[in-house]
């Protein structure tokens, strides 16, 4: 489970009676569904059991950005994403998602039924959704490709807790996630594995 996940520190008794609360439905959705079309009267919250989602900014040509991704554990909706009176923006299956989904406002809808793991909880979602946005900021403002790849595999080895990686998106994807040129960000892995600061084979990637 992700090291930033909205069920951190909660029990199974516990996970359970919060996902009855906040009266959570969980869901399925196919490779490529669309999951949420995101807009400022959206309501609705998704947490990420299984599978793999993608956060994509959409053009005037239809075009898609990857903007985000997440991994199991990790939180989305509305009220975690950009501006959403600039741009449209949507959450896509990447790979068949299992999705446990809830109106945000049943987290605070009966106050009486708060207690010390729905606190927890809400801290959890919180420092989930601005732990990644950190994260993507920091990637983002280096000035190199190779600064943004080993900014990048330096917080996915402190997240997975291991030096060596399988890394949990496409590497045509990861170019994006960084914007970078593809190409140009391959020509860099080979000359970091070269210079034995990686070693890489596809997706798994080894820290030296």
């Amino acid at each position: 489970m992700n090291k930033y996940s909205a069920f951190n520190g909660l029990n199974t008794a516990e996970k359970a009676e919060l996902i009855e609360q906040i009266n959570a439905k969980e869901k399925l959705y196919e490779k490529g569904r669309r999951i949420f079309t995101l807009t400022s009267e959206s309501d609705e919250t998704g947490i990420l059991i299984q599978g793999l989602a993608y956060l994509v900014s959409i053009n005037n040509y239809g075009e898609e950005n990857i903007l985000e991704y997440y991994s199991p554990g990790n939180i989305f909706g509305s009220y975690f994403s950009p501006d959403t009176n600039v741009n449209l923006y949507a959450i896509t299956a990447k790979k068949d998602c299992n999705i446990l989904v809830f109106k945000n406002t049943n987290i605070v809808s009966n106050v009486n039924s708060v207690n010390k793991y729905h606190i927890k909880f809400i801290n959890n979602v919180i420092t989930s959704a601005s732990r990644k946005s950190q994260i993507h900021i920091d990637i983002l403002s280096q000035r190199t490709i190779r600064k943004k790849l080993l900014t990048y595999l330096s917080y996915l080895s402190e997240n997975e807790g291991t030096r060596t990686l399988t890394l949990p998106i496409p590497l045509s994807d990861l170019a994006d996630y960084i914007c970078v040129d593809r190409s140009a960000m391959m020509r860099e892995i080979r000359k970091m594995n070269n210079e034995s600061i990686i070693t890489s084979k596809g997706k798994v990637i080894s820290i030296l």
